[in-house]
């Protein structure tokens, strides 16, 4: 993340050089993107850690601890590296899902994503990700798919996340992807998809 928000800040100098930018509120050459990077930051490290800040993260619930009964949604971040061969693609968007423990269904979607195109710029992406299916119980899986575009490029990606719930009781959950099926402008290409998101209450 800090590579991103590094770009984001570059192009925040340039803009304002140029008079322009987007922020969080007119003229004030803040980009609000830089700001839903640090809110993941913050939630990457409750979840899973970061001895850099001494945080210490959750613990995986075990599956006998899991709830029999009712649903849980959980609302965080998803994010996206594409080994695109000229430029790597890192994208950032927001994740929601929603888990049946009764039944132990899974669904959900990922969207809102911006980050880096194949120039190195940072830009918005338009499109989604639906998870569309999956599975509770030995942890969690995530079955989704969707199409991802920016200035004429697209990104389409699909396959399963598999992860864990963390927290007693459940609070959190993070599941990743590291071999799905993805192409770039048509092209197959080498990706990671990985969620990261809490339950509604959560700090």
């Amino acid at each position: 993340m800090i590579y991103l928000k590094h770009i984001l800040f570059c192009c925040i100098i340039l803009l304002a050089g140029c008079g322009g930018g987007g922020g969080e509120s007119p003229g004030s050459g803040i980009d609000p993107r830089i700001a839903r990077i640090d809110r993941y930051d913050a939630l990457n490290a409750r979840v899973l850690g970061d001895l850099s800040v001494g945080a210490i993260g959750m613990s995986v619930t075990p599956d006998d601890m899991l709830p029999a009964t009712g649903t849980a949604e959980f609302a965080g971040f998803a994010t996206i590296r594409v080994e695109n061969p000229d430029t790597p693609l890192v994208l950032y968007g927001d994740a929601n899902i929603i888990v049946g423990f009764d039944d132990h269904s899974v669904q959900g979607g990922l969207d809102r994503f911006f980050g880096t195109n194949a120039d190195g710029d940072v830009t918005d992406y338009s499109g989604d990700i639906v998870i569309d299916g999956g599975s509770v119980g030995d942890g969690i899986s995530l079955g989704y798919g969707g199409a991802l575009e920016a200035a004429g490029d697209t990104l389409t990606l699909s396959g399963t996340m598999n992860g864990a719930f963390f927290g007693d009781p459940v609070s959190a959950i993070a599941a990743a992807d590291y071999e799905p099926e993805s192409t770039y402008n048509g092209a197959w290409v080498d990706a990671t998809v990985i969620i990261v998101g809490e339950t509604a209450g959560a700090p």
